[in-house]
């Protein structure tokens, strides 16, 4: 067995603590330093050389060496007391040292301890100061620290124990006074008077004929206590370390709260190398003389006072962690600093390690979309701060704010309950200082003017971590004179110009008051669309992370659109999304809609609806509608035909330089539009229309509205970006007027013309009349199976003259549900153009089959009337081939227009095929 060691005879502590402690001084038995267990600027380390004990006055924690040893070296205190020993040659067994069995809860500490320790007479401390020593339940002394009042009755006391452990008397809570209060009167014939935190240095400058109060801990310094303090001159001690600056803080928004009239200085024992005026005395008031030096010492520093005006630090909070986005005043009862969260013990008035984790409110978020108010937090890990967003019900619920420790903070189901706590004090201690922003889930349009990216610094973007790439891609790179000249020359060509200038279509939509559209350029490869795709994404940010594929989800592609908003939606490689034409026309309705689609959410009610307003820009190496297409998705895509480069080189050179140099022609774009009258912008939209639509003739209506949109958008930006008008004056105050030159003017309009030509090529049609076509192509095909002597499946019969057919319903249905036609839809059609006979039913609808005998029964036809679809078919190709050959259309008796006989038609002969 080791034989029980005194170790404060074996160990060198100056030697010990000098070697670990950076920046250290050493005045007589004392040694202060950097404190090696956190990032220490303020030599908060102290160190008794006689006794080897230390304590860190930042973190308020301590021990003796052996403590020191284990921590530093990170070993068990039973593993340190061995190398200690092993170290100084004391080491006689290798069994660890037996433990001194120690009684639970504080070691006893007597009245002539204290004195010795202080330095102070124990008269002085009994007659002057009230001390004694006392007992508790279990036989411990105490040292008995009595507060009187001013009229010195009903006092309540403090029990100091060994290692500054404190326990305050039964029934303290909520009478605590400042100690020495009972001096009041003699001080106030001073006029003025010096303010400490704690007993001991008042004790100490009581001793020394100063007039002096002590604040019982920083966060029991109630604005209750400042009428006392009234019209006195208050002398505020400093010590050099983050609680001092904590002490100063608090005492400073006390007196403000108090509203105190008097003046107010702050001092302090730093220059002397201890912390306080106990420490000085200590250290230099022994001997010969030592008073009067430590007199003159306080009297010099007292002289050299700096006065504050409480008014100029209404704003004023120090910076309690080094690096914090914002400094908050400590709330009471509370602190937290480098090494995290503590709580003051209301018995010991000591702080109580919470979280090892500093956490902080920095601002408070009010969604734009929702209402739904949030919390953005701060906590440093790993020498560095870090930011989160979450709703109020996860910050301030213990069960939730673990989720926190994913992140890194150290919380726990332990300790969440205090984290709340704290965080709910933070809160209510600073609800000044922790501002309202405005926040955000999507880009494009936000409220008061103001738009995403480039024109809402002041709004916060929350979003999930999910989007956080796309908002990132949202930024400048190279520069705006390099994009410029990377764009002007390929806008010569009507394709590559028309894409661009869609790109800054979308935000001009909310304005416009126009519904979203595609514009989809396909086409065989090496044709370059994905590299105009890429350049009229480049507008906005970086293209190649903006753009995603025709292979994403409907509930991606939706959540993309509601964060894009209004700006332009980049998809690329259509042929990605398989051969499932329903699937895409699916896309193309839900982002044509501008409305997510309607879930339910977690706690009940719904999610927040997406909604957005875009031009999607979308790519594909095949046509996006079919002959089956639904007519409302060929109204809402322009399909564009063929490369917009000339060449692969060129293709090839913009896939690298676009995002090079990105982001800078959106945000000037935007900057334009915030600077101009919003109606004039409209009625130049209506005036482009006009115009737009006289060039087409009648023609490709339901795309004339997007089509003078983007030449309206074009027209904007040849002069705001490529070619602005040098003479101009820089737009400021009022609003103006838009104007655009004619150059640019004209310009646009043969862009659509070009546009509009190529709409009228593509030829895409109805889709009612392509499935009265597949009606008229499949009786055509398949008339050997019409009659009574039908080989194979009969599907009905036809007229005498061949004009006539008479299709069994069922079949007919099948096959237009084959050939991917709605069978509803195009009977209602066929009825409304006297195609089929319907008659009207007794109930107010109509009956769409016939009665007629066949095969020795009545049976139930649809009857098809070919030759009234041929007249029409006639009519329709005569009226556009004598538009094409300039030749007036001539009107027969039945009102239908013909051309003259010898002119050939594209359905020369059908008439002859019609008879079975």
């Amino acid at each position: 067995m080791q034989p029980e060691v005194n170790i404060d005879q074996l160990v060198d502590y100056q030697t010990e603590y000098s070697s670990y402690i950076k920046k250290h001084k050493i005045t007589g038995d004392r040694l202060t330093g950097l404190c090696p267990f956190h990032d220490d600027k303020n030599n908060s380390f102290s160190a008794d050389l006689k006794t080897g004990q230390w304590y860190c006055f930042a973190e308020g924690r301590g021990g003796n060496f052996t403590t020191f040893y284990a921590e530093l070296n990170g070993i068990s205190t039973d593993e340190a007391y061995k190398q200690i020993l092993d170290k100084y040659g004391a080491l006689r067994a290798p069994e660890p040292p037996q433990k001194k069995e120690k009684t639970p809860g504080p070691e006893s500490y007597s009245l002539e301890e204290y004195a010795f320790n202080k330095r102070l007479p124990v008269e002085f401390l009994k007659e002057v100061c009230g001390a004694s020593t006392g007992k508790d339940k279990d036989k411990k002394s105490f040292l008995k620290l009595p507060y009187f009042n001013e009229e010195k009755t009903d006092p309540i006391f403090r029990k100091r124990y060994a290692h500054k452990e404190f326990r305050w008397s039964w029934g303290s809570s909520g009478k605590l006074i400042l100690y020495g209060d009972w001096r009041l009167p003699e001080i106030r014939k001073a006029g003025w008077v010096i303010l400490v935190e704690g007993e001991s240095d008042t004790q100490t400058l009581w001793w020394l004929k100063y007039p002096a109060l002590g604040v019982p801990g920083a966060s029991n310094f109630k604005a209750k206590m400042v009428p006392k303090l009234q019209d006195l001159r208050l002398y505020v001690h400093v010590e050099p370390d983050k609680g001092g600056e904590t002490f100063l803080q608090k005492v400073t928004q006390t007196l403000r709260e108090g509203e105190f009239i008097g003046e107010v200085y702050t001092w302090s024992c730093q220059s002397f190398g201890v912390k306080d005026p106990s420490q000085l005395f200590i250290d230099k008031g022994g001997g010969e003389g030592g008073e009067e030096q430590v007199k003159n010492l306080i009297n010099g520093a007292l002289k050299a006072a700096k006065r504050l005006d409480l008014d100029d630090l209404s704003d004023t909070i120090p910076e309690v962690v080094k690096g914090a986005p914002v400094n908050l005043r400590q709330p009471e009862g509370w602190m937290y600093s480098e090494g995290g969260i503590r709580r003051i013990d209301e018995k010991t008035s000591l702080p109580v390690m919470v979280c090892r984790t500093p956490i902080i409110l920095t601002q408070r978020l009010k969604s734009m979309e929702t209402g739904e108010e949030k919390m953005e937090i701060a906590f440093k890990r790993d020498g560095a701060w870090h930011k989160a967003i979450f709703p109020r019900s996860t910050i301030f619920t213990a069960r939730s704010i673990t989720v926190l420790s994913d992140l890194g903070c150290t919380i726990t189901s332990e300790n969440a309950k205090q984290v709340v706590r704290f965080l709910e004090a933070l809160e209510a201690e600073n609800i000044d200082i922790i501002k309202r922003a405005d926040s955000t889930g999507t880009m494009g349009w936000q409220t008061r003017g103001r738009f995403l990216p480039g024109h809402g610094d002041d709004i916060i973007l929350d979003i999930e971590p999910s989007l956080r790439g796309w908002a990132a891609a949202y930024h400048y790179n190279g520069t705006f004179e390099e994009w410029k000249a990377l764009m002007e020359p390929h806008r010569e060509r009507d394709k590559f110009r028309f894409i661009l200038a869609a790109s800054f279509t979308a935000p001009l939509l909310r304005i416009l008051q126009q519904r979203i559209f595609f514009v989809y350029n396909w086409g065989g490869s090496k044709g370059g669309k994905t590299a105009a795709l890429k350049a009229a994404l480049s507008a906005w940010g970086d293209p190649e992370r903006l753009m995603v594929n025709f292979n994403a989800t409907q509930v991606a592609l939706e959540r993309m659109a509601g964060f894009y908003n209004d700006l332009p939606m980049g998809i690329d490689e259509r042929q990605l999304a398989g051969q499932k034409q329903e699937n895409l026309e699916k896309i193309v309705y839900m982002i044509a809609s501008g409305t997510g689609r309607a879930r339910g959410s977690k706690g009940g009610g719904l999610q927040a609806l997406n909604t957005w307003r875009t031009v999607a820009l979308a790519t594909g190496e095949e046509p996006l509608s079919t002959d089956t297409t639904q007519t409302g998705v060929s109204t809402r895509v322009l399909e564009i035909y063929g490369g917009p480069f000339d060449d692969e080189k060129s293709a090839s050179l913009m896939h690298q330089q676009a995002p090079q140099h990105c982001g800078w022609a959106g945000p000037e774009f935007i900057r334009r539009i915030l600077q101009t009258d919003e109606q004039s912008i409209r009625d130049q939209y209506a005036r482009m229309t006009e115009e737009v639509y006289k060039i087409a003739d009648g023609t490709s209506g339901a795309h004339i509205a997007g089509i003078s949109a983007v030449a309206l958008a074009d027209a904007m930006v040849e002069g705001w970006i490529f070619h602005p008008d040098p003479d101009a004056d820089e737009m400021s105050g009022a609003k103006v007027p838009l104007e655009i030159a004619p150059a640019a003017w004209e310009r646009a309009l043969k862009m659509a013309e070009s546009i509009i030509r190529e709409q009228l090529a593509a030829g895409s049609g109805d889709v009612n009349e392509h499935a009265t076509q597949f009606i008229v192509d499949w009786i055509l095909s398949n008339k050997s199976q019409f009659g009574e002597k039908a080989i194979g499946t009969c599907l009905g019969t036809t007229s005498a003259d061949g004009q006539k057919a008479y299709i069994f319903p069922s079949l007919l249905n099948q096959a237009l549900t084959k050939a991917g036609y709605s069978p509803r839809k195009t009977i209602k059609y066929l009825a409304d153009q006297e195609i089929i006979t319907s008659t009207p039913k007794a109930n107010g609808g109509k009956e769409y089959c016939i009665r007629k005998w066949f095969d020795n029964r009545t049976s139930r036809f649809i009857e098809f009337d070919i030759g009234r679809f041929a007249k029409k078919v006639d009519a329709l190709n005569e009226d556009e081939a004598a538009e094409a050959m300039q030749i007036p259309p001539q009107t027969d008796e039945d009102g239908f227009m013909h051309l003259p006989e010898d002119t050939p038609t594209p359905f020369d002969g059908v008439q002859e095929e019609l008879p079975f």
